[in-house]
C-alpha cells in the first residue's frame, strides 16, 4: 500500500493534487489517506505521531509524508527505508523517530527534479512521483546519505515528547509520550489527572489519561472536550503528577 500523511487539510487542491500524482504513477497500488491533518507546519510533533502510526505499516509499504514548512529551501528530499517500509518526504526531522526506533535503516537523497517543479509544492512535484516509483520499483536519480547527515536539529529531540502533539476532532489530546499506568498522575495546565482504561470508566465531565489505540498517552474528558476544559493545544506541556 501507499500511505499518505500530510498537514494539507481537506480544503483547497493540495491533498487531491498530490494524491493524483501518486495514482497516475502507481495506479495498481492501493492508496490510503492515513491523515491530512497532521500537526500544522510542525515536523517535530508530526514525527512522534508518524512513529506511533507506523504500527499500521507492513514491509513493502510506502509512506508519502509531507509536513514541510521549509519547502523550497536548501533542505533535502529523502527516501528512508526503515525495517522494510519506505518513507518519502523532506529531511526536516519528520522521519527522525522512525529512523531512531528502527532496527535497520538506509537513507537516500532525492537528486531527481522535474523541469517545471514548483518552489512551493514539492509534495506534488517531487515526493509524490518518487513515492509512486518506489512503490512500483522504478529507478530515479538518488544518492546514498549517511545517517549522521540527516537533519541535525532533529537528532537532539528527546526519545519521547512530553507535549500535546495532536488534537482530534473530539478535543482529545494525544501526547508524544508512551501510555502511562492507570495509577500514575499527569499534570496539564495545573490540572492533575488520574488514569483510566477507557471513557466509560469515569463519570461524564471527568478528565483522565489513557492508553490510546496507537500506544500513546492521551488526555480526554468523558463526553467533553479536553482541549477546552484544560485550555490546551499542540505544544502544551504534560508532566508527571
Amino acid at each position: 500500500m501507499i500511505f499518505i500523511f500530510s498537514d494539507f487539510g481537506v480544503n483547497g487542491p493540495y491533498s487531491g493534487t498530490m494524491r493524483s500524482m501518486v495514482m497516475r504513477g502507481a495506479g495498481d497500488v492501493p492508496v490510503c489517506d492515513l491523515m491530512c491533518d497532521a500537526p500544522d507546519r510542525n515536523p517535530k510533533a508530526a514525527s512522534y505521531l508518524l512513529a506511533a502510526l507506523s504500527r499500521e505499516f507492513r514491509a513493502g509499504d510506502v509512506v508519502l509524508a509531507v509536513v514541510d514548512p521549509g519547502v523550497g529551501s536548501v533542505r533535502k528530499g529523502i527516501v528512508v527505508e526503515a525495517d522494510g517500509v519506505s518513507y518519502i518526504g523532506p529531511d526536516n526531522g519528520l522521519f527522525e523517530l522512525i529512523i531512531r526506533r528502527a532496527s535497520k535503516v538506509t537513507i537516500k537523497s532525492i537528486d531527481w527534479r522535474p523541469e517545471a517543479a514548483s518552489a512551493s509544492f514539492h509534495g506534488r512535484d517531487i515526493f509524490a512521483p518518487v513515492a509512486a516509483w518506489v512503490a512500483t520499483n522504478q529507478a530515479f536519480r538518488a544518492s546514498p546519505m549517511q545517517l549522521a547527515d540527516r537533519c541535525v536539529a532533529a537528532q537532539e529531540w528527546p526519545d519521547e515528547l512530553d507535549e500535546v502533539i495532536y488534537v482530534d476532532t473530539y478535543g482529545n489530546l494525544m501526547t508524544g509520550i508512551s501510555a502511562r499506568g492507570q495509577d500514575e498522575k499527569l499534570v496539564i495546565n495545573n490540572h492533575v489527572l488520574g488514569g483510566a482504561r477507557t471513557f466509560s470508566d469515569v463519570h461524564p465531565g471527568d478528565g483522565f489519561h489513557y492508553a490510546n489505540s496507537i500506544g500513546l498517552c492521551e488526555i480526554a474528558v468523558n463526553c467533553g472536550r479536553a482541549d477546552q476544559v484544560f485550555a490546551a493545544g499542540i505544544g502544551t506541556r504534560v508532566c508527571a503528577g
